[in-house]
């Protein structure tokens, strides 16, 4: 099973990455878009792993205080097959801790993850062909939400179509 934790963001956060991202088709960027139900930002991801009781558990070890959560500008990340498109989080101090305190016990758990920093980050689209300049015309109205839980997702094809599922969550007090 694929397997992320992440921050399911609320409805109004995506219904204006959805209205972004029609804007974007419109204008002629042409891309694998998220499908609005499935925007969400994630903290750190597992991937394939059958370890699905261990990921909850390491889940309801995780403390924090509820926080807010902000936009901050988009962004890309450059790749040969096309590029990926986001919308930059605020790299708050809350979130920064809650993010490395997840990482620190799933380390300590046995589960291999990424290397690479984290950048707090909501992708619009991958597979990305399109003039670049056109990310510059992103014009999503700032937005803001109060995080309270966490959650662990799975990442499957139901009748074909991509849907990240929540399996648990962890409320923050």
């Amino acid at each position: 099973m694929r397997l992320f934790f992440g921050l399911q963001l609320p409805a109004h956060w995506r219904q204006a990455l959805a209205n972004q991202a029609a804007a974007l088709k419109k204008a002629g960027v042409k891309g694998a878009f998220t499908r609005p139900e499935n925007y969400h930002l994630t903290l750190v991801f597992l991937g394939e792993t059958q370890r699905v009781e261990e990921a909850k558990c390491t889940l309801r070890q995780v403390k924090g205080a509820p926080f807010p959560l902000r936009s901050a500008a988009p962004g890309c990340f450059s790749k040969k097959g096309g590029d990926i498109w986001w919308l930059g989080v605020e790299p708050s101090p809350a979130l920064m801790d809650l993010q490395h305190s997840l990482e620190t016990r799933l380390r300590a758990a046995g589960f291999p993850l990424e290397e690479r920093p984290y950048r707090p980050h909501i992708t619009l689209a991958r597979r990305v062909k399109g003039p670049s300049e056109l990310l510059g015309k992103v014009d999503i109205p700032p937005q803001e939400a109060l995080i309270r839980q966490l959650t662990l997702f799975s990442s499957e094809r139901v009748d074909g179509v991509l849907r990240y599922l929540p399996l648990c969550h962890q409320s923050l007090m």
